[in-house]
């Protein structure tokens, strides 16, 4: 008679799991659930924006009035909400919000570029507000800013329309209209070594928060800029001393502030998307000058010296670039100051040689007629600023 066999340690098999059905993939393999992921690369962005001012702060460019350029930050332009709740209202019975308020809308807008003379024309007509232009199409042309007169010109900063876009259409990553921007500051520097990040232009724009999406715009063709290198520096004179004598500048940062007044552009009847209030001015509060650079410490310290003895010089900035057309104008940039003074000076080092950082400040001419100051673009793309 068959001995009982002692119970198994091993459990019993489960039977395998049915097929798991798939909707996509072949032969089920590696088939992910959902939709198939297409991400954006930051690079597909598009821009686009009014080289001509806008009629008024609602009113966008035209297409017309758009042109394309390039940049080389990736940080896009930005929409910012603000809101207010009833948590503090007294009545509820607690703390604790209830409701939400839609307050406030601004747009803001970083470019970062490499100089070229077309950049420089547009920022410095866009953030000084006032220029002409000299020369004729096709050709040279010659655009000259200046800063514009309170009484004469009123304190509104010129608007533009920007414009991104990443795969425009149906199923777009990102496509919108920012409508009033207008330059709150720019930064100009130029530095040692090869390459066009040795000059670059840095712009912070400012909103009134108006913005539409989809944009319902059909960008232009990339505009070609002519780049403009530190290295072909023709001038380069701070407060009278000629620094091109010896080769001993080292780095210069030139910046400008609007200071655009941000709270008082919303007021009664400003106007209002969506629920946010959007600002219906773009004023200029105190603007402002700065300009500090680096240079090799020689004997005698003549920075030192006006410094101490407060010697008032002219400032001049001059970079070409190419040849426009036969010739003989280039492009170029020209910066001109004709009163400045050494407000602060110290001592670093560079590569290990003995440096020398100077603070000039940027004074305004006396005769009444002189400009502070004249910010000149040679180029050939006519009708910048409307000019």
């Amino acid at each position: 008679m068959a001995q009982p066999q002692p119970p198994s340690s091993t459990p019993p098999q489960m039977p395998p799991p049915p097929p798991r059905k798939v909707a996509n993939g072949k032969n089920g393999k590696n088939a992910k659930a959902g939709t198939t992921s297409c991400p954006a690369n930051v690079r597909e962005t598009k821009i686009g924006f009014g080289f001509q001012p806008q009629p008024d702060l609602v009113t966008a460019n035209t297409v017309p009035e758009l042109w394309s350029l390039t940049k080389v930050n990736n940080v896009l332009g930005t929409i910012e909400l603000t809101s207010e709740d009833d948590a503090q209202d007294i009545g509820k019975g607690d703390e604790f919000p209830e409701n939400n308020y839609p307050q406030s809308a601004s747009t803001t807008v970083p470019i970062e570029k490499y100089l070229s003379s077309e950049f420089a024309a547009w920022t410095f007509l866009f953030a000084l507000g006032k220029g002409t232009k000299t020369g004729t199409a096709p050709g040279a042309l010659t655009y000259t800013a200046v800063v514009s007169d309170p009484a004469v010109d009123c304190i509104n900063v010129p608007a533009f329309t920007w414009v991104e876009q990443i795969r425009p259409g149906v199923d777009a990553v990102v496509d919108h209209e920012f409508i009033g921007m207008c330059v709150n500051d720019f930064t100009l520097t130029l530095d040692s070594g090869p390459g066009r990040n040795n000059a670059k232009l840095m712009v912070n724009c400012l909103g009134t928060g108006n913005a539409q999406a989809p944009s319902g715009v059909t960008l232009p063709a990339t505009t070609k800029e002519h780049m403009l290198n530190a290295t072909s520096a023709a001038v380069l004179t701070v407060n009278g001393i000629d620094y091109l004598l010896g080769g001993n500048f080292i780095s210069l940062e030139l910046r400008y502030s609007n200071n655009i007044r941000t709270d008082s552009g919303y007021y009664p009847g400003s106007g209002s998307q969506n629920g946010f209030a959007i600002r219906g001015r773009m004023e200029y509060n105190t603007r402002e000058f700065s300009l500090t650079y680096v240079a090799r410490a020689q004997k005698g310290s003549v920075e030192l010296q006006n410094l101490l003895n407060q010697v008032e010089g002219n400032t001049e900035i001059k970079i070409t670039g190419g040849m426009i057309g036969a010739g003989p104008a280039t492009h170029a940039i020209d910066l001109v100051f004709p009163r400045t003074l050494q407000s602060a000076y110290t001592t670093g080092d560079a590569d290990g040689l003995v440096t020398v950082q100077c603070t000039t400040k940027i004074m305004k001419p006396t005769d009444g007629v002189t400009p502070m100051v004249q910010l000149t673009a040679i180029t050939e793309q006519d009708q910048i600023f409307g000019l």
